[in-house]
Order: structure tokens, then C-alpha cells, then sequence
């Protein structure tokens, strides 16, 4: 995932969603590391990297516990990140596409 994060692909995915991500994490800056783990976890769920993702999102999970005040609770934006995990928006289905193509 490190080679694929410094690709343009990748960057110009990360520029797309950078408005929505200010929208939904107001409380994260954007230089910060964590913000930076969760463009690339949703723009690995979105292309159907599921198993990419996981690590990226245990990572930036991590990052926003560091940076929560309250440690017994979660914070706004660890709810909002767990909700657009669990909801796993996809461009490119690629399991669908696995259990398509093997049914032939």
C-alpha cells in the first residue's frame, strides 16, 4: 500500500475527497497523521482493497485514540470513521467480481 499511496492515482483520489473528509472530520487537521490514514483507508475501500484497508484503518484508529481527550470514550470522529468503514463504499466491487466470475 506504500507504493500505491505515492502514486497519482491515488493522489488525485485523496484531492477528490479532501472536501468530503473536512466535512465529515471538522475536529482533525489536515496535516495531521491520522487524517492522512483515513484518506488512504477509504480510498482503499473505495477501489474493493478490503484487506489493505484494515490495516490503514487499525492505523488511523490508533492515531485518533492518541489524539482523544476522553480515552474510555470515543470521539466523534472514531464514530464517524467506524460508520463509513462498516458502510464500505465501493467504486470497484472487486469480491463481487470474484464471485461472479467463479460461479462461470
Amino acid at each position: 500500500m506504500k507504493i500505491a499511496s505515492e502514486t497519482s492515482i491515488i493522489v488525485k483520489i485523496k484531492k477528490l475527497i479532501r472536501p468530503i473528509m473536512r466535512f465529515l472530520f471538522p475536529d482533525i487537521k489536515e496535516n495531521e497523521k491520522a487524517h492522512e490514514e483515513m484518506s488512504m483507508n477509504i480510498v482503499a475501500n473505495m477501489m474493493g482493497l478490503g484487506n489493505a484497508a484494515t490495516p490503514l484503518g487499525l492505523k488511523a484508529m490508533a492515531s485518533l485514540q492518541k489524539n482523544n481527550a476522553k480515552k474510555d470514550t470515543l470521539s466523534d470522529a472514531m464514530m464517524m470513521f467506524i460508520v463509513l468503514n462498516t458502510a464500505s463504499i465501493q467504486i470497484i466491487p472487486t469480491t463481487v467480481i470474484a464471485i461472479r466470475t467463479s460461479m462461470r
